[in-house]
């Protein structure tokens, strides 16, 4: 128990105690109360544990200036018979509680479709975060290892730290680096896992019962691997990183892309609902690029590649598949 958390204790205990606590405090240390009252015979029913609420009790009496003698002053008549007991739990529920509102076990960051950010992590890591994404940073981040964990699409910049591997979990993926430039697209309702890696060196391992399994090689600069989480099978080929992570300035690069893969993407970068009708053929596969331009001309110009039709409504856009080209 640090000395900010006991001043806490010190002032809401006294305030209690001298009938100055707000209706709000005097609830919460009846709340309390009654948590110890119930949990009593659960709290304090192991010798390893007497110890550590002997010198809690200690603490909060030195602390709080308490003397056990005094305690019969407090307002309601259960405290006067049983004051000296449950102080004891009485404390170490209070410090539990503390612990569990103080103390965060990790940070999120979130972006909405059509939102992009940029986040520094504790060691100078920069992410950029695209649209619809969360990255998830525990509070123990740094101690031993750097691990955040990535569901959407973030470019990272990692700060190069040899005693401490920075880990990104996908999944059943975790992307593992030193310092380097990669990006990882890794979208829960998308079947493919992506990295591709800009500069440095990074391993790509997948969780097998328990254990990491290396996914081939390690990557290197404009290397890509795409993981299929429906069939666990990963390939690894050669692909322009740069024009992969380009969407960072507001581009857009598909290579190799189906509609379905492509209207997602549209969806999010635009904030935009995009229906498509009918089933493309499967060799209906595009690579094609585009520079901050509107929806409109984006559509346009894939309407005369692909040979799709498309419709522009109030709250959405409709596509026709099935006549893909």
């Amino acid at each position: 128990m640090n000395a900010k958390e006991s001043a806490h204790i010190k002032e809401l205990l006294q305030r209690y105690q001298t009938g100055t606590a707000t209706p709000e405090e005097r609830e919460r240390v009846e709340r309390w109360y009654a948590q110890i009252n119930q949990a009593e015979p659960q709290l304090i029913p192991y010798a390893d544990e007497e110890r550590l609420i002997k010198n809690t009790r200690q603490q909060v009496l030195k602390q709080t200036n308490v003397k056990v003698a005094s305690l019969h002053i407090m307002r309601h008549n259960y405290f006067k018979v049983a004051a000296v007991l449950l102080l004891i739990p009485f404390a170490y529920v209070l410090y539990s509680q503390l612990k569990k509102t103080q103390t965060p076990t990790s940070q999120q960051f979130t972006t909405e479709r059509g939102e992009r950010k940029i986040i520094t992590l504790p060691d100078s890591t920069e992410v950029v975060l695209n649209a619809s994404s969360s990255l998830v940073v525990n509070n123990d981040f740094g101690t031993k290892l750097r691990r955040v964990s990535l569901s959407g699409e973030g470019y990272f910049r990692v700060k190069h730290d040899a005693s401490r591997p920075f880990i990104i979990q996908t999944g059943r993926l975790q992307t593992r680096v030193l310092g380097t430039e990669f990006d990882v697209h890794a979208y829960k309702n998308e079947s493919k896992i992506k990295v591709a890696v800009v500069n440095g060196r990074v391993k790509v391992s997948e969780e097998r019962q328990h254990k990491l399994q290396q996914l081939g090689e390690v990557l290197t600069h404009n290397l890509l691997l795409v993981y299929n989480t429906k069939t666990q099978r990963h390939a690894i080929r050669t692909a322009d990183a740069e024009k992969l992570s380009a969407w960072q300035n507001g581009e857009l690069y598909f290579e190799d892309a189906s509609i379905g893969e492509i209207t997602a993407t549209l969806s999010r970068h635009y904030n935009t609902s995009i229906k498509l009708n009918g089933q493309s053929k499967a060799n209906c596969r595009y690579t094609i690029g585009f520079s901050r331009q509107s929806l409109n001309k984006v559509l346009a110009v894939l309407s005369q590649l692909t040979g799709m039709h498309y419709q522009i409504q109030p709250n959405q856009v409709i596509i026709q598949t099935d006549q893909c080209h």
